[in-house]
């Protein structure tokens, strides 16, 4: 790209403004000491009709990853969420499941059939569920600054208050 627009015919797009109606969006850091906090916030706009995302690293451990204290979807959804959201409509996506699956799941998600949607990097591009105004993301550290911009650009494309909001205790 680089190349095409030093010497080929490529022109340079800057973007600069919001698109019309959209806010900027709060992005903090924390650590797993949040993680409660955060569960109460989610709770409390999925109350005002909000949706949420969860994004873990990884879909179950793995013996060849070093995953000390990394949390794969199966943990979170299973046990933190179903405790600390009750009454909440929560549902999983990860890249392991068959296309007709993942599309389903995507499709509830974005009629609103399901409130939190716990997730893999899969949502990470070509997803618009402008009612999803928070995601968390678990072990942020063990993605990459162009991974977590693309998926900070999954929440704020509505016209309300988003949040994406990195947890981690990496030191």
């Amino acid at each position: 790209t680089l190349a095409l627009i030093l010497y080929g015919d490529l022109d340079i797009s800057i973007i600069d403004e919001l698109p019309p109606g959209r806010q900027k969006i709060d992005t903090s850091a924390v650590d797993s000491r949040y993680h409660q906090r955060i569960y109460t916030f989610i709770q409390k706009l999925v109350k005002e009709g909000r949706q949420a995302y969860v994004i873990c690293p990884m879909v179950e451990d793995s013996e060849e990853i070093e995953a000390e204290n990394v949390i794969d979807y199966t943990d979170t959804f299973r046990d933190e969420l179903r405790r600390y959201l009750p009454n909440v409509n929560v549902e999983y996506l990860h890249g392991k499941m068959k296309g007709s699956e993942k599309q389903s799941v995507m499709e509830r998600f974005a009629s609103h059939g399901i409130d939190v949607l716990v997730s893999t990097t899969v949502v990470e591009v070509g997803v618009n569920v402008p009612n999803a105004t928070v995601m968390m993301v678990e072990n942020a550290e063990r993605f990459g600054l162009a991974q977590l911009h693309q998926l900070r650009g999954r929440v704020g494309r509505g016209d309300a208050k988003s949040y994406f909001i990195l947890v981690s205790d990496a030191k």
